[in-house]
């Protein structure tokens, strides 16, 4: 997870992919694939072996995806097949598949939504249906509601989708500030009260250590501080923005204090140091006392991080404003394997698909490697809650959930996400007041909407 998050969706980018011309380019409703007698034969198996590329933007994946490569039973079911699997693949190098007609089989870790939007990926329903394998009752709910749009499913829920929200902190610190780590804040007011507690100044001023940033891990989006405040600021099913409004100007003001205690050069210093960056770098380095992330972090912190923060990792729910103090909101999105329309070997990227979502052999290689687990119920229902500190949390949490987003719905979800970024630091410096920020973010999103042929 961590810095291999970084999508790498620019609006260039993204406006080239919307023009291109290969086949199936424009978006409706499509039925799933209509295989012809080729497409059979090309995927039937023969005497000559064939291969399945997979290709993902991150690349903490690898040893897990070895692991699996190496089985007898993965191969077994993807038949006279080769899995071809490659990491860190930049945005650009897809779209030049794709412009070339010769994409992928599999796509993964990437922005789902947007390449669906611009009507290159295939939905994959008939492939559900007919599948031995998958049992979507058996995943969570808002985990495959998470990957139907426009009525019909863009990808297979599979290699890390679960849930997205919790507070990671550090026992330790909590304690050194003279605060309880059993008794974590519930409110964002509370938090504001423990993060002048756990900011840590030396003498000439310089900060050494920084409470809670807000604006880190999952709560870098947009998604958590609207929704914390009561707003979801898409609407999926107008396809329209909401971010002049009175709860996010309010949202974009209360969090930015925390950057204000702590000082914002202070923060942006922390953040040039090398391994003090976003999503985990510099919370396991422990220069960052809290972290919202999700599942992962856990396991992540204890494989990647050194052993005494992994020791020390507790969770909580995130924080509401007092206003809404008990109420206990959660958020999820699959991470999806695609297929694209102009992909090679269809039928047996599915059957890779459908072994790294459902076989308990994949999922196990997955979480002890990465620390990465899949919404699949009876899976979940086998994993030790002890295996990384904090796990257990997240665990019980769905069944305790009283809100939920399905997040990542939006189209230009992170163009929005690199403005939102902008405009709250103009708003947490005092350049511009909240309520102008957010009305200026407002006017950008329905600019960009409407610029990428998206209205």
């Amino acid at each position: 997870m961590e810095e291999e998050r970084k999508h790498g969706l620019t609006r260039r980018n993204l406006l080239r992919l919307g023009g291109m011309s290969a086949a199936g380019m424009v978006l409706a409703a499509c039925p799933g694939p209509q295989e012809t007698e080729g497409d059979a034969a090309a995927d039937a198996p023969s005497a000559e072996r064939g291969s399945v590329s997979l290709w993902v933007d991150w690349t903490n994946l690898d040893p897990a995806i070895d692991t699996i490569k190496e089985m007898e039973s993965f191969q077994e079911h993807i038949g006279n097949y080769d899995l071809v699997f490659k990491s860190g693949v930049q945005l650009e190098e897809k779209l030049a598949a794709l412009a070339a007609g010769d994409p992928p089989d599999l796509n993964s870790c990437t922005g789902y939504v947007e390449f669906w939007s611009r009507g290159v990926i295939l939905p994959v329903d008939d492939q559900l249906a007919g599948s031995a394998l998958i049992d979507e009752d058996d995943l969570l709910t808002n985990l495959v509601q998470s990957t139907v749009f426009d009525g019909q499913k863009i990808g297979i829920v599979g290699i890390e989708s679960y849930i997205w929200w919790g507070i990671n902190y550090n026992r330790r610190h909590v304690e050194e500030a003279g605060l309880d780590p059993d008794n974590p804040p519930g409110t964002i007011e509370g938090w504001l009260e423990w993060q002048k507690e756990m900011t840590i100044f030396d003498d000439a001023g310089n900060m050494e250590r920084v409470g809670w940033d807000p604006y880190d891990g999952m709560a870098q989006e947009p998604d958590y501080p609207a929704f914390a405040f009561g707003l979801n600021w898409w609407n999926d099913e107008e396809h329209t923005f909401h971010f002049d409004d009175e709860r996010m100007a309010q949202a974009a003001d209360t969090f930015g204090e925390f950057h204000r205690i702590a000082g914002p050069d202070n923060l942006a210093g922390m953040r040039g140091v090398d391994g003090q960056g976003y999503w985990g770098a510099a919370y396991r380095a422990e220069v960052q006392s809290a972290i919202l992330l999700g599942y992962w972090a856990p396991g992540e912190t204890t494989l990647l991080g050194r052993p005494e923060t992994a020791e020390s990792n507790m969770v909580t729910w995130v924080p509401v404003p007092a206003s809404r103090e008990g109420t206990k909101m959660m958020a999820t999105g699959a991470h999806m394997i695609q297929s694209f329309k102009d992909s090679p070997n269809i039928e047996a990227g599915f059957r890779v698909s459908e072994f790294l979502t459902a076989d308990s052999a994949a999922l196990d290689a997955i979480f002890a490697e990465v620390g990465w687990l899949t919404g699949k119920k009876s899976y979940l229902a086998t994993v030790d809650p002890d295996a990384f500190n904090g796990l257990g949390w997240y665990l019980d949490a769905p069944d305790q959930a009283d809100e939920w987003l399905i997040g990542r719905r939006c189209p230009i979800h992170w163009f929005l996400n690199d403005e939102w970024a902008a405009l709250r630091e103009e708003v947490y410096r005092g350049i511009t007041p909240a309520g102008e920020a957010m009305a200026e973010l407002q006017k950008r999103a329905e600019e960009e909407y409407a610029a990428q042929g998206l209205g």
